[in-house]
């Protein structure tokens, strides 16, 4: 038998092993160097989003500091106009200061600016989109900071436990050609302010009127828009811009104390009836007499009254003791040939038709939202007082007080979804009180106080308001101590209890047949201060 030499043989099997070896040791680092690839772009993203996030944290806190309401408000430093070497531009620090702003060789640079002004009093640059700014204007006198110091942390929460990390947000007026899109479609124009209507943004005349008095000046009347740019940077290096454009919502002249904001029904917006009388006063120059329930400067005059549709009148005691407005025609008769429409014998002042239509602002709807639950749950006893707070469906029952904030400029804030007074109950405000109604998911009534009645002790409209924008139904019950400003320009208001109503309403139409006598507090021509975000406009990302 032939026998084969396998000598030549030996040591294949070590070879391919070592040669598998390396094959799977090959796969294992590769699929480590995936692996660790993959942690560091999720780690990346991660540092990305924070830092998107923590811009928006930080232009939504100068939102809430621009009211007057805010603790740490930052109204009065406010630009007033454009920028220009003599100031206009408002920096708010968190962790860094302007030193760090100006140094172009800082990741805390400031390298957006020239896209939104390109000529700030003697400084020029135009970069291209996508493009970061390389100069500041020189000097120190273009820019401010809250407080004065712009050498340290000015942020109310720079040290908190638990800093966001945006570093710091700029605050400017918006000039024409800010953006990309020029509001007049005019991009060589950038001396005019922009101003925002309540529906669109429109370029003013520029000049040296007071950006404010421009925007009033519009027809529509406008407010001043604000442009605010956060920058975030994360301790990776990732960064982040964020911009947004804000604006109050307009409010212009209110044509009356009482409002309908709806046109020509049917129903008719303004509807007054049952002996209905108006009045006035003013509460910032008069003294409330307990004894008398009244002002001593309160008249029977002045009692204005006003609708973007039709009015109408009827019995034979009603008497609106002072003008009323309608865009309609300012004859008698039906709507819509006429302004006003009667039956018996009203009284009444100065019709001025034909004018123009007053927009009232909206407010917002709670941010964030109350519940939806029934407050206070079953077997729960309601506290009194009723602290400031969000709340769901409120039944009223007994005596409630609410102890208001400490000034008008800083109320007690009550998010509510439903308000409702039941058995004879009895709300009383103390202070200074703002009640936002959210009325979800579109539930009417929003406010019944049918069951029961509210004295505000404070015996100043502006210290009760309550705002609504929604569409729901509102029944509102007079009494001697009536104080209140109602804003609700899309709801459906009846007003009941045929006693005195003091202060100010807007609703989209009022029906007041059950005799309330209605007394405008003309302290509120110039309207309490805003408790509301100012409205965004827009929202964007900046790739810089």
């Amino acid at each position: 038998m032939r026998k084969i030499n396998r000598q030549r043989e030996q040591g294949i099997a070590l070879l391919l092993s070592i040669l598998c070896l390396l094959l799977l040791t090959a796969v294992a680092a590769g699929m480590m160097y995936l692996s660790a690839t993959e942690t560091a772009i999720n780690g990346n993203f991660k540092n990305e989003e924070v830092a998107y996030f923590a811009a928006r944290a930080g232009v939504e806190e100068v939102r809430d500091r621009i009211l007057l309401a805010n603790a740490n408000t930052i109204n009065a430093s406010l630009p007033t106009a454009l920028p220009s070497g003599t100031g206009g531009v408002l920096y708010v620090l968190n962790g860094v200061s302007v030193a760090n702003i100006k140094d172009n060789t800082s990741p805390y640079f400031d390298d957006e600016l020239c896209h939104d002004f390109t000529a700030i009093g003697s400084w020029y640059e135009s970069a291209s989109t996508n493009k970061r700014c390389t100069t500041l204007p020189s000097g120190s006198t273009w820019y401010t900071c809250v407080p004065s110091t712009c050498s340290a942390s000015n942020s109310a929460y720079a040290t908190s436990a638990f800093p966001l990390e945006y570093k710091w947000v700029r605050v400017t007026l918006k000039s024409n050609n800010s953006t990309a899109y020029p509001v007049d479609g005019n991009s060589g124009n950038s001396t005019s302010p922009v101003c925002w209507n309540g529906t669109v943004e429109k370029a003013a005349a520029g000049g040296p009127l007071s950006v404010t008095t421009q925007c009033a000046n519009l027809s529509p009347v406008a407010t001043p828009v604000y442009l605010v740019t956060a920058l975030a940077v994360m301790p990776n290096g990732a960064r982040r811009v964020v911009q947004q454009e804000l604006a109050e919502p307009p409010s212009g002249t209110l044509p009356g104390g009482m409002f309908a904001a709806g046109p020509c029904g049917p129903p008719v917006p303004l509807n007054l009836a049952g002996n209905a009388n108006t009045g006035s006063f003013n509460s910032s120059t008069g003294t409330y007499n307990a004894v008398t329930g009244t002002y001593n400067n309160q008249v029977n005059s002045g009692g204005d009254v006003g609708s973007n549709g039709g009015i109408n009148l009827g019995g034979t005691s009603t008497a609106i003791n002072g003008s009323l407005s309608t865009n309609l025609p300012g004859s008698v008769g039906s709507c819509p040939a006429n302004g006003i429409s009667k039956t018996g014998t009203p009284k009444y002042g100065t019709i001025t038709g034909g004018a123009p239509v007053y927009t009232p602002p909206v407010p917002p709807l709670p941010n964030p939202l109350p519940p939806q639950t029934a407050y206070p749950p079953k077997g729960v006893t309601m506290p009194n007082p009723l602290p400031a707070g969000s709340y769901g469906n409120v039944t009223l029952k007994g005596a409630v007080t609410l102890a208001g904030g400490t000034d008008i400029n800083h109320p007690a804030i009550y998010s509510i979804n439903t308000l409702n007074f039941n058995g004879g109950a009895t709300l009383t405000i103390t202070g200074p009180v703002v009640i936002n109604l959210a009325g979800q998911p579109s539930v009417t009534p929003v406010l019944d106080m049918t069951g029961g009645t509210f004295a505000n002790t404070t015996h100043l409209p502006g210290d009760f308001v309550i705002n609504y924008g929604g569409s729901g139904g509102m029944t509102i019950t007079g009494g001697t101590n009536d104080f209140a400003v109602v804003n609700a320009p899309n709801s459906a208001i009846t007003m009941k209890g045929g006693s005195n109503f003091y202060g100010q309403i807007v609703g989209k139409t009022i029906d007041d047949q059950g005799g309330t006598n209605f007394y405008w507090d003309k302290a509120l021509v110039t309207p309490p201060p805003n408790t509301n975000p100012l409205y965004e406009i827009s929202l964007r990302e900046l790739s810089y």
